[in-house]
């Protein structure tokens, strides 16, 4: 399997609170569903889609494991919150960030 999907990661201005690319230019993924799920959100149920984002070790990416929160990835014209940073055993090897469909 190949790192093929393209994916922006963007980061959440803390004062302006505006969305900004994390990088310059799009990352290439493995991407894989690994879960869903349905919820109530204001009365009414709704599926959340997880998906995990596999990508090469950038050590920009670490910014990522250290608050999650103000990070997000768009894939396919949808936006993902970031909910996971998983570096296996720190190998920095690759790195898989698990997202949720906004919606």
């Amino acid at each position: 399997m190949t790192f093929d999907k393209p994916i922006k990661i963007q980061v959440q201005d803390p004062e302006t609170e505006q969305w900004v690319d994390a990088f310059e230019k799009n990352l290439l993924a493995r991407v894989n569903k690994t879960g869903g799920g349905s919820g109530f959100n204001a009365g009414a149920e709704q599926y959340h889609v997880r998906l995990t984002f596999e990508l090469r070790y950038l050590k920009k990416l670490e910014e990522i494991a250290f608050g999650v929160q103000p990070f997000r990835i768009i894939y396919r014209g949808r936006t993902y919150k970031v909910v996971d940073y998983d570096d296996f055993k720190q190998s920095h090897r690759t790195i898989k960030l698990d997202g949720v469909l906004y919606g």
